[in-house]
């Protein structure tokens, strides 16, 4: 009896504690991680919505353990659990990063995860507006620094020209070996010249590997079915 009294005392319910220091932190983080997470998912990058709304969301509820829970008093270190966070999502952000061909990829999205992760903990310490302004800036450099880029900073284009035999069909044979290559596809389409009897597939791309047009004929020349390849 004397341990249930003791259990119930210290299990304390303040609607306006719980509102203020807990729920409305907790629902904003997903919301603003979400909304980092929607620009990273609508671009088909390995961590989306639901990866960038959880890292935000379990970075808030640390924070607020540190902040409500070690800043009352005593020798222990509020600032021990904001530091472990720091360090944590780094291993977060290497698990999305990957070798593709000669090309780094995933190093944004990790920047992003990392970047949700700050979000989760100014929220957990109330710093609402910080959370707002670095929510903003991040979702505007995913999205239109990512238009600039690809129209200042340009990747060589490349419209790859590849003949076969009327009876080949198998696109996916052609398209498996190039986009191991770290490349960009822009569009694919394929006609049948009717006076030759051949397909001809045409493929529209952007590369960074400068031997990227060596390296795939000497890819696709190991297929019998391809006649003729040519490189714009």
């Amino acid at each position: 009896m004397e341990f249930t009294e003791k259990l119930l005392s210290e299990i304390r319910f303040d609607s306006t504690v719980v509102i203020l220091d807990i729920l409305i932190p907790c629902i904003l983080s997903l919301i603003f991680g979400g909304i980092i997470g929607f620009q990273r998912e609508k671009a088909d990058r390995p961590a989306g919505l639901r990866t960038h709304a959880l890292v935000c969301l379990g970075s808030t509820v640390f924070t607020l353990i540190s902040y409500l829970g070690f800043s009352s008093g005593g020798t222990a270190d509020p600032t021990r659990i904001a530091a472990g966070i720091v360090t944590g999502i780094g291993f977060i952000g290497a698990g999305v990063i990957f070798r593709q061909g000669s090309l780094i990829r995933g190093v944004t999205t990790a920047a992003s995860i990392w970047t949700v992760a700050s979000i989760g903990m100014a929220l957990g310490v109330k710093l609402y507006y910080l959370a707002i302004l670095v929510t903003i800036l991040g979702f505007l450099t995913l999205s239109i620094l990512k238009y600039f880029e690809d129209r200042i900073i340009r990747l060589p284009d490349y419209s790859l020209k590849i003949i076969t035999a009327e009876s080949f069909d198998d696109l996916d044979k052609i398209t498996g070996p190039i986009e191991k290559m770290s490349v960009n596809i822009k569009s694919k389409k394929y006609e049948l010249d009717r006076e030759t009897n051949k397909k001809i597939f045409i493929i529209n791309l952007h590369s960074k590997d400068p031997e990227f047009s060596t390296k795939i004929i000497k890819e696709l020349s190991k297929f019998k079915e391809i006649e003729e390849i040519t490189i714009n």
